[in-house]
């Protein structure tokens, strides 16, 4: 061999191990950033942005655990809000009330359902039209005149079921005195406590939280198909797989039955959710369409 051409072979060895060091490399910082890249989390303001925060992030640190990958929170300012992100895809988890998951569905297709609330009725929930405890109002139909209140425009136990309970005995949002839409269910409590408004409508927890304070139910809502946490189109299947684990296996520990009940205290399993579990909401929202409230 030429003193030239081993010259020329020791140059192409480490010009070899040059690049395949810059490989491993350039694979190695890739696949850092892969795995620091967080999934977000969304979640309908149902209450305050704080207390949600709070309720949630235990179960986003779970999530990253067991994911192997940060799950962040993101807390839309409306429902509306959130139902387009995860229709357009900004989210990649998004837990969903019952009649946003609806609205989502009619307006962006189905989304897969990795996991549903599930309470010692099944997967459903209920809601409360109150007013407070010294008022004279004790039934729906004295409620005609009075300064009623209702939460979001998309939100389920404060605005559409209610709204469809009120129609069904009679009365019309043109029947009150006033109608106010308010951020949230605690807002909507505490405005009735502070006799800013006669009677509202929440779902059924914030008004057991309330009722010690001096609310009271005019009537409970029928049973409706309870939350869920879909994920968006185009995730990976193996990391919707994965996230449907985590979720379905959490009460399998402890810490997982306490990050369960800070979410709501009377869910006692992530359990499977279909589709046509909001059937009889959908029903529900068509007579309200027919009515002319439109969601």
């Amino acid at each position: 061999m030429s003193p030239g051409g081993g010259c020329m072979n020791r140059g192409f060895s480490v010009l070899l191990r040059s690049a395949t060091i810059l490989a491993c490399l350039m694979f190695f910082a890739s696949a850092t950033v892969s795995a620091q890249e967080p999934l977000k989390l969304g979640v309908h303001p149902y209450l305050s942005a704080s207390d949600l925060v709070k309720r949630f992030n235990p179960l986003a640190e779970y999530l990253g655990r067991k994911l192997k990958q940060p799950v962040t929170i993101e807390v839309a300012n409306t429902y509306d809000t959130h139902i387009q992100k995860i229709g357009q895809g900004a989210l990649d988890i998004a837990f969903m009330g019952p009649a946003s998951y609806v609205i989502l569905t009619s307006q962006y297709g189905k989304r897969p359902i990795v996991a549903a609330f599930a309470t010692r009725e099944g997967k459903v929930f209920h809601g409360h039209i109150m007013t407070r405890k010294n008022s004279p109002i004790t039934s729906l139909r004295q409620l005609k005149g009075t300064h009623f209140v209702f939460g979001d425009r998309d939100s389920t136990m404060s605005h559409f079921v209610p709204r469809w309970m009120l129609l069904k005995s009679g009365i019309d949002v043109k029947d009150f005195s006033n109608a106010t839409f308010v951020a949230n269910h605690d807002n909507i409590s505490l405005g009735i406590l502070a006799g800013t408004f006669d009677a509202g409508a929440v779902k059924e927890e914030i008004f057991l939280k309330y009722e010690p304070q001096g609310l009271r139910s005019l009537a409970r809502s029928p049973a409706i198909a309870d939350h869920v946490f879909v994920v968006r189109e185009g995730l990976p299947a193996k990391t919707v797989q994965s996230i449907r684990q985590a979720l379905l296996g959490i009460t399998k520990t402890e810490e997982g039955r306490r990050i369960l009940a800070g979410l709501r205290n009377d869910v006692i399993a992530l359990v499977p959710g279909e589709d046509r579990d909001f059937d009889t909401l959908r029903v529900i929202l068509k007579d309200l369409k027919k009515a002319g409230v439109e969601p």
